[in-house]
């Protein structure tokens, strides 16, 4: 079953209109090199095995950094573009989309918030693939609760001295460069650290249940001393762009784990067909096209909650709930889809690490870029504040 798949066209259309064919092209030539480049790998990054910064350099010679942006090396491509393609690359690998996500996360940060001298030291290096960005919020203490970080950054004559540490962090130990959040006396603000700075440091790889391809590390910064000119935007204002930051992000999130649930779902449905139980097919019995329409109905809902929270985005709305909305579905769906294609495999969904993987990296992502539990109360304090 190929990547790019009828539903993708028909979302195309439901939500572009004419415009759809070219969308479809681009989509569909990206489809077809990571079916040929990427899946044949994904096994073996799973598995601990170098190359993902292989497979991340042919991603980047694709293109996908560069689609959402219209600044100076950008595709100028529709979110909800970027959004299907980060749902193609997560079905490939969701390790290496989720190091793509994060970068470019950072990629974003850098062209609305930072000046013309950080854009033309870092943007295009960013979104072609010349430098590797890291995005470094969270901390071993403070997770959810961004705020009560302890990392502090001190004015002095000539820039900021940071000290203190963060947790979690996806791409450390391989990125050129960090986008970082400390505490300021004017309240929170965020830097651009080259990984060369005296005084940064890297803990050990940490051991993952999923994503395992993706590096994730501790960041020290010890008496780390940077220029002024690498503050990011004013400082004071930190917290209010990883906020905008996030809500992308999330999209994107959101978007692999379709991805990772159609990828699964596929092979338990190619599974089904030529599996005999009880002298006729598997995907024949009655709980089996239970599950069947169950996956299939949840997959296309959680995509189109990420072209929704996309196209608002688009248009320029605020769409912090919807992002979020589309973030805890498409994760939390993922999870249930993964975990009825195990079931649907049995023993074999249990033993075989090229099905159970897809539950293991979809797990991580009801965790990263904002918790479930506190993505809903995000939803429904908007709610609630908008009844009033």
């Amino acid at each position: 079953m190929g990547l790019f798949q009828p539903e993708h066209q028909n979302a195309l259309r439901a939500i572009y209109g004419d415009a759809q064919s070219t969308y479809a092209g681009v989509l569909e030539s990206l489809a077809v090199f990571l079916e040929e480049k990427v899946v044949p790998r994904s096994a073996a990054l799973d598995a601990g095995g170098p190359g993902i910064g292989e497979v991340r350099r042919m991603l980047f010679d694709q293109g996908l950094c560069r689609m959402p942006f219209e600044a100076p090396g950008g595709m100028s491509l529709p979110f909800g573009i970027y959004s299907l393609a980060m749902e193609l690359a997560g079905s490939a690998d969701a390790a290496t989309a989720m190091s793509m996500g994060v970068h470019c996360a950072v990629a974003e940060g850098i062209n609305r918030f930072g000046g013309e001298s950080l854009k033309e030291s870092f943007f295009e290096d960013l979104i072609s693939g010349r430098k590797l960005a890291a995005f470094a919020l969270t901390e071993p203490s403070s997770g959810s609760d961004a705020r009560s970080m302890s990392t502090r950054a001190v004015r002095t004559g000539s820039g900021y001295v940071i000290n203190g540490s963060k947790m979690f962090i996806t791409n450390a130990g391989e990125a050129d460069v960090y986008f970082v959040f400390a505490k300021t006396e004017k309240g929170h603000a965020a830097f651009l650290v080259d990984r060369s700075t005296p005084g940064l440091s890297t803990g050990e790889d940490l051991a993952k249940l999923g994503m395992r391809g993706s590096r994730t590390a501790e960041v020290r910064f010890e008496d780390c001393a940077i220029p002024a000119e690498r503050l990011v935007g004013e400082d004071g204002k930190g917290f209010e762009y990883a906020k905008v930051m996030l809500n992308g992000s999330r999209i994107i999130m959101g978007s692999i784990c379709v991805g990772i649930a159609r990828a699964a779902y596929g092979k338990a449905l190619a599974y089904g067909l030529q599996r005999n139980l009880f002298g006729q097919r598997l995907a024949d019995l009655p709980l089996t096209r239970e599950k069947i329409a169950n996956m299939r109905t949840e997959i296309t809902s959680g995509r189109m909650l990420c072209l929704y929270a996309s196209r608002l985005r688009e248009m320029g709305l605020d769409y912090a709930s919807e992002a979020a909305q589309a973030k805890v579905f498409s994760t939390e769906m993922a999870a249930r889809v993964c975990d009825h294609v195990i079931q649907v495999f049995a023993g074999y969904g249990y033993t075989d690490s090229d099905i159970h993987r897809h539950w293991r990296d979809a797990r991580l992502l009801t965790i990263g870029e904002g918790t479930s539990e506190v993505l809903r109360l995000l939803i429904a304090g908007r709610e609630v504040a908008g009844s009033r």
